[in-house]
């Protein structure tokens, strides 16, 4: 039966937590799943927290992107061994998971994106676009450019947050879990900062050391480098305002197609599989198989 538990990946001025969903049926040579939140196929899954930009600093992300990678690859492992990790991530999640293939070593097994920001080096993040219908005042977004070192940590009472009581244990959607309510939000709130950013274009003032991008994929004297590079699987939108289909583009077009797979959801948004469960027949869904059943096979491959 899956269950969860939580442990300390990391203390980097504070504790950086991790949830851990396995089953003890789990082979113990099982891949694990390393999560970076904005398993299904019987692997573990580690969901990890991590400190928020702008407070971290970029070199502060990157750490604990190292650290938690370390983790999961020596989590409960033989001794003198370590697991095969895939990482993956959702919108802003799936950039820290880049990281780790542009920063660590060994690679991860495969990377996975959920409509996920793979470089802010796409003229998206560079184009004053304006989101936020409200607008920004610039005092209003001081109150989260100055406020202490955060966890990004899901509110327990969101209903995009993950109980395990929401499946039952053969992994379908439990239609007896009952969602508590969740706490009103305003606006604007924190989440807000990543669209202010891009009115400002200060993303890549604020990550660009760490973010390569992927022109140098195009460059001959690279071939050894991109030869390294994890196997990537992505689905997104076509219609997403958020993060533009052209950010996974980008990555595709510079490791190429056999490196990237993409599985694009026609006419559909920003994470239009977030309240959706695997097995269900809803728009999209179909292409969330698809991307799974990809994965499974690098997985398997790679055995």
């Amino acid at each position: 039966m899956l269950s969860r538990s939580t442990e300390i990946y990391a203390t980097h001025g504070v504790p950086i937590p991790c949830d851990i969903y396995t089953d003890a049926d789990y082979a113990p040579d099982a891949p694990v799943f390393l999560y970076f939140h904005p398993g299904g196929l019987k692997w573990p899954l580690i969901s990890a927290d991590f400190r928020q930009m702008p407070q971290v600093g970029q070199q502060g992300l990157l750490e604990d992107a190292r650290a938690a990678y370390d983790f999961a690859r020596t989590w409960e492992a033989k001794e003198g061994e370590e697991r095969h990790v895939i990482v993956g991530g959702a919108s802003g999640g799936f950039f820290i998971a880049s990281l780790i293939a542009h920063h660590a070593q060994p690679p991860p097994t495969a990377l996975f994106s959920i409509c996920g920001i793979a470089t802010f080096r796409h003229p998206f993040f560079n184009s004053s676009k304006l989101n936020y219908v409200d607008g920004f005042d610039d005092v209003d977004m001081t109150q989260f450019i100055d406020m202490p070192l955060w966890l990004g940590q899901t509110p327990v009472n969101s209903p995009t947050s993950f109980e395990v009581g929401r499946l039952l244990p053969n992994g379908l959607k439990n239609t007896d879990f009952q969602q508590l309510e969740e706490e009103f939000r305003t606006k604007p709130h924190r989440g807000t900062l990543y669209e202010y950013y891009i009115y400002k274009n200060a993303w890549l003032n604020l990550v660009g050391d760490i973010d390569p991008g992927y022109e140098w994929a195009r460059k001959p004297e690279n071939a050894a480098r991109v030869e390294e590079w994890p196997p990537t699987v992505i689905f997104h939108g076509d219609n997403d305002p958020d993060v533009p289909l052209g950010v996974s583009r980008l990555v595709q077009e510079g490791l190429g197609e056999d490196k990237v797979r993409i599985v694009v959801a026609e006419g559909l948004a920003h994470l239009f599989e977030l309240m959706s469960y695997l097995e269900e027949d809803k728009p999209g869904m179909e292409v969330v198989r698809e991307a799974l059943k990809c994965l499974d096979e690098i997985v398997e491959g790679s055995k």
